[in-house]
């Protein structure tokens, strides 16, 4: 016979959906959180200092809620479509963002990602590499922070052998993904070659 509502094993199963919902409840409201408008630092005004904590804030208890997160989260189909709706829209934005804070707290949120979802997030990461990352050490307009800070991205990326072998088997031993592993080669051989300077102050 199936439990009863009384029984334990029937409110503990309650709980467990109630706690579940919380949990997305909150990691749902901090993604809209980090995705309103952006502002860049310099000129922040009082009043919208306000906006630019609230960013913040939000990216760095999704970052938490990320590192600190176990099989019951990582595994649950809801919080990866989740993910994949609205954090990855919040990194589309953000990852762009001309905001030094804002850049690095992206950044921070993609490499756990990386690092513990890279199996259910394959395109979405594929994405970033290619449309962000790369992008930013390819282009003029990039500031040099943005490329410093990938730099920094893609070594900390590169101090994992299992995501370096990941990223090549993943990508470009398919024939459907972009050649992720050999663009960063290609750029980091580039940047090695030319050398990157600061500029004069």
């Amino acid at each position: 016979n199936g439990a009863d509502v009384g029984t334990p094993a029937a409110n503990v199963r309650q709980s467990s959906n109630v706690e579940e919902d919380d949990v997305y409840e909150v990691f749902y409201r901090l993604c809209k959180l980090s995705m309103k408008l952006d502002i860049v630092d310099s000129w922040i005004k009082p009043d919208e200092a306000m906006n630019m904590q609230s960013k913040m804030l939000s990216l760095e208890l999704l970052l938490s809620m990320l590192e600190q997160s176990g099989p019951l989260f990582r595994g649950s189909q809801r919080f990866i479509n989740c993910i994949k709706q609205h954090l990855c829209m919040s990194l589309l934005k953000n990852g762009v963002s001309s905001a030094p804070r804002v850049f690095k707290g992206a950044l921070q949120v993609f490499v756990t990602l990386l690092l513990t979802l890279k199996a259910d997030l394959k395109h979405e990461l594929g994405v970033f590499f290619t449309s962000i990352f790369l992008r930013i050490l390819e282009s003029a307009n990039s500031t040099f922070y943005q490329k410093t800070m990938v730099l920094q991205l893609l070594h900390s990326i590169c101090r994992d052998p299992q995501t370096v072998l990941d990223i090549y088997v993943n990508y470009d031993c398919d024939l459907k993904q972009v050649d992720i592993f050999a663009k960063m080669l290609s750029h980091l051989t580039r940047i090695v070659q030319s050398g990157v300077h600061a500029p004069a102050v």
